[in-house]
Parts: structure tokens; C-alpha cells; sequence
């Protein structure tokens, strides 16, 4: 197994770090994996890492990255918004494209797998796929309705910080979630798209991936977990999640698909 290589991006006078894992037989094909809200490059419990393995095993060239305010990155996540997220990410496909030839294929995860899906809308010549785990369009719907996760942002109202699990949020992630649509436009991507869900998901409710779905039609994979909650934090899920990811992006690796 080739050993993970410490990359970095600058974007906006900040240092985006991130990995870039190496194939022992590249078959030019390359992955960007996109991590979840105040989480990190490595994923939920380390499945990034097991997805890159996997991936790189079948050939893939993977990279995944911090955003700002995540991980080792600079930043705060006080800070964090939607639009600036994107335009991150946006950097960090760049920087693969320039890593030499070949189609790449783009993973997120929860509201990195809704990140994901609108950059794939903008950019969609630039991707060859598009993979969704629990991608949260709902943080839209929770933020009008005075909440996310759960949990009340009359505190963020109040004191200017909303508290994310030991994590101060600021005020720009609710402001500019407010008029976000995260739906837009999404039809402009016409590659291939595999929608994971959980039905057990306490985040993100089933009908958000069917609407996923519907958007790409014949060009859209829906998979459903029964029992599978937000992060897959179940062996038996888990595992599925990854073989599956793995075995679609390396079935479209194999057959040259670059859109």
C-alpha cells in the first residue's frame, strides 16, 4: 500500500491542508472526497481513509482535504459559510485536474455531499461522477425553522455564537443559509450520480435523497440503508457504504467513463 503524501492548497491568503493517497498502479483515474459539517478530511469514524484504501487499490488516485475551519486547516469555524465552502472546493478540484490527466469523480458526505452536488451543477464538464452519502439539503429547511440539528439557534441570535458540539458557529452560516438553494441548477450535471441514504438517519430524512434522485433520473443510483444512520455507524452498514462507493467508481474507472 502506497503511503499518503501531506498536500496543501492557498486560497484567500489561508492554507487548505489536505492528503493526496497514491495508487501502487494508477489507472488515471483520480477521487476528491469531501467530509462532513465540523468533521474532518479523514471522514465519520475514519471511512474516508478505508475509501481511499479501497480506491486506491482499484487503480484511483484519491485527495481529500480539510475546509477552512476543519482540521488541520487555517481558519476558524466561526466563520464558516455555504459560499465560501464551495468556492474551497472548487479550489480543491483545480488543484486534482492539474494532478496530471484522467476523468475525477467527487465524493462529500453529508453537508460536504450537498457542497458536492452544487459544485458538480457549476462545474459539470470537470466530473466524471458524483457520489452523495446523506447529502444535508436540509440544513436549509433546519436553519428557517430556527434550528440545526435539533437544537435552537436562539443562542446564536443572542450571543453571536451557536454552539456545534464544542464548535463556535457564527452568525455567517445562518445568514447565508437563509436564501440558499440547494437544488439549483443541479440538473446541468448529466454524469452519473450514486445517492446513498440511511432511512435510521437522524439529520437528514429519506425524502431529501429521493429528491436527489428524481433531479438526475435514469443518470441516478439510489441506494437504500434501512437501518443506517447519519455517520453509518454500524459495521454491517459500513461496510456496505464503502463497497458499494468503491465498487461504482472503480466499474466507471475501468470502462474509460469520463462523463
Amino acid at each position: 500500500m502506497s503511503r499518503p503524501e501531506s498536500i496543501s492548497i492557498d486560497f484567500q491568503s489561508q492554507r487548505i491542508a489536505g492528503v493526496r493517497y497514491p495508487a501502487p498502479r494508477p489507472n488515471g483515474a483520480k477521487v476528491l472526497l469531501n467530509h462532513g459539517f465540523g468533521v474532518t478530511r479523514t471522514g465519520v469514524g475514519r471511512a474516508f481513509v478505508d475509501l481511499a484504501r479501497g480506491l486506491t487499490n482499484s487503480g484511483c488516485t484519491v485527495f481529500a482535504f480539510d475546509r477552512l475551519g476543519h482540521g488541520e486547516s487555517d481558519g476558524r469555524f466561526l466563520d464558516v459559510s455555504v459560499p465560501d465552502e464551495l468556492d474551497q472546493l472548487s479550489a480543491m478540484l483545480d488543484h486534482v485536474l492539474a494532478d496530471g490527466n484522467g476523468p475525477v469523480h467527487l465524493v462529500g458526505h453529508s453537508l460536504g455531499g450537498m457542497e458536492s452536488a452544487c459544485l458538480a451543477a457549476r462545474r459539470p464538464g470537470d466530473l466524471a461522477s458524483l457520489t452523495l452519502w446523506a447529502a444535508a439539503a436540509v440544513f436549509v429547511d433546519d436553519v428557517r425553522s430556527g434550528q440545526i440539528q435539533g437544537k435552537s439557534l436562539d443562542t446564536l441570535r443572542d450571543t453571536g455564537v451557536f454552539d456545534f458540539k464544542g464548535q463556535a458557529l457564527g452568525p455567517r452560516f445562518v445568514e447565508t443559509a437563509e436564501a440558499f438553494d440547494p437544488f439549483a441548477e443541479l440538473g446541468a450535471f448529466t454524469g452519473k450520480v450514486f445517492v446513498h441514504q440511511g432511512e435510521a438517519d437522524e439529520v437528514v430524512p429519506f425524502e431529501y435523497a429521493q429528491k436527489y434522485a428524481d433531479i438526475w433520473s435514469e443518470n441516478a443510483v439510489l441506494y437504500h440503508y434501512p437501518d443506517a444512520d447519519h455517520g453509518w455507524n454500524r459495521l454491517p452498514d459500513r461496510a456496505l457504504l464503502l463497497q458499494r462507493t468503491q465498487a461504482d467508481i472503480a466499474g466507471l474507472a475501468d470502462t474509460g467513463t469520463e462523463h
